[in-house]
């Protein structure tokens, strides 16, 4: 059930300002959600917020793993912090990645966590940093100091939301990150609710391999004295082969509202993969491929403008200057030492404010279309013939 990686792993964490927020917004009958695992699928996480409507004063909370395997967890990690709604909690992916946070602050990338799901989150900095590794690390340690700092469960009046779950055979108020983070089927297979007065809701571990219906929430058959259940399980897989997808729980009616992976973030239906592509060669792939479009893009721009008769910076050595018109307009203000965007020139007065160029008054025919000549020759003998 436990860790085996070599991390330290800290005791109970409990935000009481957090607590006591939520547990005043469910009193007033606000709406607060718990979301499972996320593992860095941001569309799919946005559709499913989305979806919720949310109300000002409504908050989500997210069960932990909001990194790893998926195609952008900066992206994740990114819209989170700068949610004012949402609430996280620490999960065993988050902690995997504190490893690679050193002392001084510097970023010392932990080769444990990169082989369990860490190589794509740590592709999708150098992918939003366009390939800059000291912008990369820099953002990747300051979110790692923000999912230190997180709490590991919180507890309410009638829930508990933890990562994980806890441990049957300890007091809950005195387990730590290797029970609360860790643990799988020695808490949801257990024979008696952890807790007789609240419900967990927990991720972690998908459904799966808890429950009845593979894809879905799952819940446990173990009754509360209230009757409601002992456990909820929320990681429904948002990359499982059966049905992907990220599920929300209303936590006081425990309504369910589920989001699809998108289409777009499926890079499991490759086989044989298990994690996104972003994770080969830390996205510069990605990066190489990007800039191979943009290049493209530009080269097709430059066609058009070409086309329509303006002149290129780069493109002005191609040119004899000489015989040009007497005003050019070109793109690049540096042009000119002025720094004006209208190059003057042979013959042109400076002093002239008002440049003005005579509009075209014919074209040079390269060629006749045959076809539209016997054409107009038809229409003149048809004309002939009404006349005559």
């Amino acid at each position: 059930m436990g860790c085996k990686l070599d991390l330290p792993l800290g005791p109970s964490f409990r935000d009481a300002h957090i607590e006591a927020d939520l547990q005043g917004r469910l009193d007033e009958g606000r709406n607060v959600w718990a979301i499972g695992d996320i593992h860095g699928h941001l569309g799919t996480f946005r559709a499913l917020m989305h979806r919720l409507k949310l109300d000002p004063e409504d908050r989500v909370v997210c069960l932990g793993d909001m990194i790893d395997r998926g195609p952008d967890s900066a992206g994740v990690v990114d819209y989170i912090r700068s949610h004012p709604q949402i609430i996280c909690l620490k999960g065993n992916h988050e902690l995997m990645a504190i490893g690679s946070l050193q002392k001084d602050g510097d970023i010392e990338l932990w080769q444990p966590w990169l082989e369990r799901g860490g190589r794509p989150t740590w592709g999708s900095y150098i992918v939003r940093a366009h390939g800059d590794l000291y912008d990369a690390k820099k953002q990747l340690a300051s979110d790692l100091m923000w999912m230190d700092n997180l709490p590991n469960h919180i507890v309410l009046d009638e829930l508990r939301l933890v990562h994980a779950g806890y441990d049957p055979r300890m007091p809950l108020d005195s387990q730590g990150d290797k029970e609360l983070l860790w643990i799988r089927n020695r808490f949801y297979a257990h024979e008696y609710a952890v807790d007789p007065d609240r419900t967990v809701v927990f991720g972690h571990s998908t459904t799966t391999k808890v429950g009845p219906n593979p894809g879905y929430v799952s819940e446990s058959e173990i009754r509360l004295r209230d009757g409601r259940p002992a456990w909820i399980a929320m990681d429904v897989g948002a990359y499982n082969h059966v049905a992907p997808g990220l599920a929300a729980i209303h936590l006081k009616s425990l309504q369910v509202v589920k989001q699809a992976t998108l289409r777009s973030e499926r890079w499991f239906d490759v086989p044989d993969c298990k994690e996104a592509k972003i994770g080969a060669f830390y996205g510069l792939d990605i990066l190489r491929s990007s800039h191979r479009k943009e290049a493209v893009s530009a080269l097709r721009a430059k066609r058009k403008l070409k086309m329509a008769g303006v002149v290129l910076q780069e493109d002005l050595d191609d040119y004899n200057v000489e015989s040009m018109p007497r005003h050019v307009m070109f793109t690049s203000p540096e042009i000119s030492p002025s720094n004006n965007r209208v190059w003057h020139g042979p013959g042109t007065d400076p002093s002239e404010q008002h440049l003005r160029l005579p509009g075209p008054t014919g074209f040079k025919i390269y060629r006749k279309d045959q076809l539209g000549s016997s054409l107009v020759q038809q229409a003149s003998i048809n004309l002939k013939k009404i006349r005559g």
